[in-house]
C-alpha cells in the first residue's frame, strides 16, 4: 500500500457493489473497514512478552503525551497481516497493532487507535487529530515534503490474479485488456493507469481500472469475477494469496521496494517525539521483540535491522 497525494484525486473512483455473497467465505479474515471508530491498545495475544518502560524515551514525549498516559494513533483495519478486525469486528489485530503496541508499552504509554481510512491519515498527522499513524504506508521522498517518517518494515508491491489468469499474467504489461481493482490513493492505481497509457501506446486493449475505498472491496471484486486481477502491497497479496485455497494466485515478481514508515508530523522531524519512535523501535529490533512480531505473522522477509528516520529513497 502507498498514498499518492494528501488529498488524492477521484479519477475512475468506484465503490464496491453491496451483494448478499459472504467475502469471509473466501477470504476468512477479511474484514469491512471500521469510520473512525476508536478502539483501545488491545490487540490479539501478542507474539512477544511484555516491554518495559524506558524512562529516558518516556521523557522525550511531548508533555501533552506524559500527562495523557496515551499515544492517539490512526491505523487501517483491513490490510492482513498487517492489520485487520478481530472476530469480535473491533479489535485491531495484526502486526501492525502489536508493533505499536510494543512500541507504547517502551515509552511507558498506552496506544489508543483510531480506525482511519487510509487517504485522510496525512491530513490527521498533520492537524494534529492523531499523535502517530501506522497504516501501510510507504515512505517515499515526495511523502516526506509532508509528514515525517520512522520506518519499520521493508515491502514491495506485486500482483494477484484469479488462478484462471495465473499463466496469463506475470507484470504490470499483462495487463491490457484485463479489468483491475486498486485501492484508492494508493501509488497501485498510477501503476495501473499508467500501464493503461503503455497499452494505448502499443495498440493493445485498454486497462480497465477499478478504483475501491479500501481493499475489501477489492478482493471482493476479485473473488466475484468482477476484477480480473489486483496490484496491492505484497503482504496482503501474499496472505490473501494463501487463504484463498487456492482460487487466488501472487504472479510475477515483486516490484518497488521501499520501507513502510509510521507517520508523524513534519513539524516534529527534529523534535523528540520523533527520536521517541525512532528509538522505540530500534530497541525493539535490538531485542529481538520485533523480529517474534513479523515471524508470527510470517512476514520476516520484510526486517528491518535498523528503524531509519525519512529512509526511504526512491
Amino acid at each position: 500500500m502507498d498514498i499518492r497525494n494528501p488529498v488524492p484525486r477521484a479519477r475512475r473512483a468506484t465503490r464496491s457493489a453491496v451483494t448478499g455473497l459472504a467475502l469471509a467465505a473466501l477470504f476468512p479474515l477479511v474484514a469491512a473497514c471500521g469510520s473512525g471508530a476508536e478502539t483501545t491498545e488491545d490487540t490479539a495475544e501478542a507474539a512477544a512478552p511484555a516491554q518495559q518502560k524506558d524512562q529516558k524515551l518516556h521523557d522525550l514525549l511531548p508533555e501533552k503525551i506524559k500527562k495523557s498516559g496515551s499515544l492517539k494513533v490512526a491505523a487501517g483495519s483491513d490490510y492482513p497481516p498487517l492489520v485487520f478486525l478481530g472476530s469480535d469486528n473491533k479489535k485491531l489485530v495484526g502486526m501492525e497493532p502489536e508493533l505499536m503496541k510494543a512500541i507504547g508499552q517502551v515509552l511507558g504509554v498506552k496506544v489508543k487507535f483510531s480506525k482511519a481510512s487510509f487517504d485522510s491519515i496525512i491530513g490527521g498527522v498533520q492537524s494534529r487529530r492523531y499523535d502517530l499513524a501506522i497504516q501501510a504506508m510507504l515512505d517515499k521522498p515526495e511523502r516526506q515534503e509532508h509528514v515525517t517518517f520512522v520506518d519499520y518494515f521493508r515491502t514491495s508491491s506485486s500482483i494477484l490474479v484469479d488462478q484462471k489468469y495465473a499463466k496469463k499474467v506475470d507484470s504490470l504489461g499483462d495487463l491490457c485488456g484485463r479489468s483491475v481493482a486498486v485501492e484508492k490513493g494508493t501509488a497501485q492505481v498510477d501503476d495501473v493507469e499508467q500501464q493503461d497509457k503503455k497499452c494505448a501506446d502499443a495498440g493493445k486493449p485498454a486497462v480497465k481500472v477499478l478504483v475501491f475505498p479500501n481493499s475489501v472491496g477489492c478482493f471482493q471484486a476479485l473473488s466475484t469475477g468482477r476484477a480480473d486481477a489486483f496490484v496491492g502491497g505484497t503482504p496482503t497479496v501474499a496472505y490473501q494469496s494463501e487463504k484463498s485455497n487456492g482460487q487466488m494466485k501472487q504472479v510475477g515478481k515483486p516490484y518497488r521496494f521501499l520501507p513502510y514508515g509510521i507517520l508523524v508530523s513534519k513539524e516534529d522531524k527534529d523534535k523528540p517525539l520523533v527520536k521517541a519512535v525512532q528509538q522505540a523501535v530500534q530497541q525493539l529490533i535490538d531485542n529481538g521483540a520485533y523480529g517474534k512480531i513479523l515471524k508470527k505473522w510470517k512476514i520476516e522477509s520484510g526486517a528491518l535491522d535498523r528503524a531509519a528516520v525519512n529512509g526511504g529513497k526512491g
